[in-house]
């Protein structure tokens, strides 16, 4: 009786030291986490209202081309991780990151008051033309941010807790577009309006910018050091080249990289073909969307919460690949779910039918994004010493939101042309493909680790290259 107390207490989750309530436990990491949820929820507002001003605008003045005009809009938010994606990686290694934090936050609330100036009565060029400078603007803001923020987690948390943290932090991106997009986005719009939205958000940028300030001090690490005899700009080539040669010799942390742009690349995919596979394959209408949405999004939040008890049994990379190739395995299965579902039914199958089997592929296959983010994400934290690790963010979001182009531009020209369930029929191959590949990979290099273990434990000591003359 004596030892089950403390038995029970060692093996509660709820008391292990890299628990999510252990983590959210941790005040300092607590606050950071509460600005990304604020932050984050206003980011994917502000995107939605600049979406529905900018069709006003189409609309209001009859302009044909009306998708090029919206789709301007996501370039000048996009682009600025192209431009100063590196740049942004150099500054948050280089200078004290609660500082820098801060001014971002009050940065954006600049930016979205510039937004309140623009006036209809403008020439529409004009109008264009300011959202998409104010929009590029903003959008530079976020891409410093996103270097800081992720170099910041380490700093605040120990090596343990680092799964879970990401997790959150996984957990919230999903959350905060879910709540951006599909609720209190629209839901302010209609009520307040695009404008009110604005200046709650203003408010909640300048907030968030003193929260920042009450963080622990983040001063440069001793082991960065300045030239100050090399001119700025050189100096800043020289960071940059620093920070891409130390992940060229990393070949655990270009995969994780790669991981990392594969999942955000493929599900942007997805998203770009959405509304036509709401409308075409399921026969829902495109406002139905979030139907498929939401159980996705329940998926990644699941998952989230489970990654790391599933990591301690089967492993972090046995994990990913595994993840990848369930991934493409459900994407195909959701494509073809209309075509199988036919077979099963006189006709056609009923709408609700295929809507609810989509719907729980979609909570399986969020589940799997999960399980590709967290991990790698944590990977990509481990393997940066802490001054590189901006860097190698900036690096990461600037090759993971140079690769989204290809959908946001080519998914629906594509889908056009091929048909959308083919387009994603062909992504699910390529992700399965990839996934199926490395764990075969993986699977042949340990047999080839444990004979050579075995075969040398039967030789006997001698057999090992110390004591071959």
């Amino acid at each position: 009786m004596a030892h089950s107390a403390p038995a029970q207490a060692a093996g509660s989750s709820k008391d292990r030291p890299d628990s999510v309530s252990a983590v959210l436990r941790n005040g300092p990491f607590l606050r950071l986490w509460l600005v990304q949820a604020v932050t984050q929820t206003c980011q994917n507002m502000i995107n939605f209202s600049l979406l529905l001003r900018v069709r006003d605008v189409v609309d209001i003045h009859g302009i044909a081309q009306a998708n090029t005009a919206i789709s301007l809009v996501i370039l000048a938010f996009s682009l600025p991780s192209v431009l100063f994606g590196p740049v942004a990686g150099v500054v948050a290694d280089r200078f004290n990151k609660r500082l820098l934090m801060s001014i971002l936050n009050f940065s954006r609330a600049v930016a979205v008051a510039l937004f309140l100036v623009i006036q209809p009565q403008w020439h529409v060029e004009t109008i264009l033309a300011a959202y998409y400078l104010v929009t590029f603007l903003f959008g530079i803001a976020g891409q410093f941010w996103g270097p800081v923020e992720g170099s910041t987690i380490p700093l605040l948390v120990p090596r343990t807790q680092l799964l879970s943290a990401n997790g959150l932090f996984n957990i919230t991106v999903t959350a905060a577009q879910l709540l951006g997009f599909a609720a209190v986005g629209p839901i302010l719009v209609k009520v307040i309006g695009i404008d009110r939205l604005f200046e709650i958000t203003i408010f909640a940028y300048i907030v968030c910018a003193g929260v920042v300030w009450t963080l622990p001090r983040t001063p440069v690490p001793k082991d960065v050091t300045v030239d100050t005899t090399q001119p700025a700009m050189q100096r800043l080539w020289e960071d940059i080249k620093e920070g891409l040669l130390y992940i060229l010799h990393d070949p655990a942390l270009m995969k994780a990289i790669g991981y990392l742009t594969l999942a955000a690349t493929t599900f942007l995919m997805i998203a770009a073909l959405g509304p036509d596979f709401v409308t075409a394959i399921i026969g829902l209408s495109k406002e139905d969307i979030g139907y498929i949405v939401a159980p996705a999004g329940a998926g990644v939040l699941l998952g989230v919460f489970t990654v790391p008890k599933v990591v301690r049994v089967v492993g972090r990379d046995w994990l990913i690949d595994s993840a990848l190739t369930a991934a493409g395995v459900l994407l195909g299965m959701m494509a073809l779910s209309r075509a199988g579902l036919n077979l099963l039914y006189p006709g056609n199958a009923p709408v609700t039918v295929v809507a609810l089997v989509v719907a729980g592929l979609a909570v399986f296959l969020g589940m799997c994004n999960a399980f590709v983010l967290v991990p790698a994400q944590t990977l990509l934290q481990e393997r940066s010493h802490e001054t590189v690790r901006a860097r190698v963010y900036a690096t990461f979001f600037t090759i993971s939101n140079s690769v989204s182009f290809i959908p946001i531009f080519f998914a629906a020209a594509s889908a056009d042309l091929f048909g959308v369930v083919e387009v994603l029929v062909v992504v699910a191959i390529l992700v399965a493909s990839l996934g199926m590949s490395s764990l075969i990979h993986r699977r042949a290099a340990e047999i080839v680790r444990w004979h050579r273990v075995k075969t040398r434990h039967r030789q006997g000591p001698e057999s090992l290259p110390i004591y071959k003359r």
